[in-house]
């Protein structure tokens, strides 16, 4: 029996379209994941090493999802004619880094999603006010 309802038994569960908030987004579980599950609530029971191969899981989808969504802002950037280097200087990163993140070689931060995200609303025009900045305060 359920310890949250009472009524429904806890089974193991394994089905597609489930999605959980991991940090900053909705990602999916991975259907073939087991979660034991009340058949009358939907309250889920997880052991210690059951929440430890969630929570796994979750970190891999957050990762996908973050390279997919860097790919995507990227391409926007590039279609608004912007070169590759100069984005990364503005950025702080390293020479070739957002060649990586492209090559799903690297996960990107979410912080630097949500730069590219901002950057590519206004490619050209956002780009140059990250440069006056970064002008003013070395001069």
């Amino acid at each position: 029996r359920c310890a949250q309802c009472g009524k429904g038994t806890v089974r193991p569960v394994a089905r597609a379209g489930r999605r959980e908030f991991y940090k900053t987004m909705d990602v999916p579980v991975p259907a073939d994941l087991s979660i034991p599950t009340c058949d009358s609530c939907g309250e889920e029971w997880l052991n210690a090493s059951q929440s430890k191969a969630l929570d796994l899981a979750l970190e891999q989808a957050y990762g996908r999802e973050l390279s997919r969504l860097a790919a995507e802002q990227l391409a926007k950037i590039a279609d608004a004619g912007l070169e590759q280097k100069r984005v990364e200087h503005a950025l702080g990163l390293s020479h070739g880094y957002l060649s990586h993140v492209k090559a799903g070689r690297n996960v990107p931060s979410p912080m630097l999603v949500s730069e590219l995200v901002l950057l590519a609303k206004d490619a050209e025009r956002r780009l140059k006010e990250l440069e006056d900045f970064w002008k003013r305060r070395a001069a």
